[in-house]
């Protein structure tokens, strides 16, 4: 059974990896197109996933799911850069290119729902609503330096992005308590 559970597991890697690899190159897949280039039977594909919809669903649950881990507590941004960087060509599609919109809203939103569980400890409703505009503020800019870094085929490493945000943002630690960047980590993955 172990045997089993390994092969399933495998196949299903494959299909969901080659649903990524064309979402990001075609999105309008076929999937006949999927089965061909994974190499799996239109049997076996049906076996797991009743549709393109829902295979499609599956793969953006799996990709939300890795990097959120990134982002548990604080938005730690060095992770969060490497996450993407680890999925480039994924990202790139999905920010520049406009293929898989779902995926980036849901995204934006998970995010959101965490970053309104971290302040809702925040009693005072003014510091409250200050501190979430500024961080949608935080949160955008660093989208669109993502967006623009993989456009320009991230062209400079993930150290010198995450100096280039924090200058961009003119980080100051002073009365970050009283901001939006208290829910964000800026420091450098090799300083943890």
């Amino acid at each position: 059974m172990g045997k089993e559970d390994a092969r399933i597991l495998r196949t299903k890697k494959l299909i969901e990896e080659t649903t990524i690899n064309l979402l990001t190159t075609q999105p309008d897949f076929s999937i006949t197109a999927l089965l061909n280039r994974a190499q799996v039977t239109r049997g076996t594909f049906y076996k797991y996933y009743r549709n393109k919809e829902h295979l499609i669903s599956e793969v953006n649950n799996s990709l939300l799911i890795a990097f959120m881990v990134q982002v548990q507590g604080q938005f730690h941004v060095a992770k969060m850069i490497a996450a993407i960087s680890d999925r480039a060509a994924f990202y790139n599609a999905v920010l520049n290119l406009h293929h898989d919109s779902i995926y980036f809203t849901t995204l934006v939103s998970r995010m959101r729902t965490q970053m309104q569980t971290q302040l809702s400890a925040i009693t005072d409703d003014e510091l409250r609503r200050r501190q979430t505009f500024q961080w949608e503020v935080i949160n955008g800019g660093f989208w669109a330096l993502i967006a623009k870094w993989l456009m320009e085929n991230m062209n400079l490493a993930q150290t010198e992005l995450l100096t280039e945000f924090v200058e961009i943002l003119r980080i100051n630690t002073t009365g970050w308590a009283q901001t939006g960047l208290i829910l964000f980590d800026f420091e450098p993955l090799n300083k943890r």
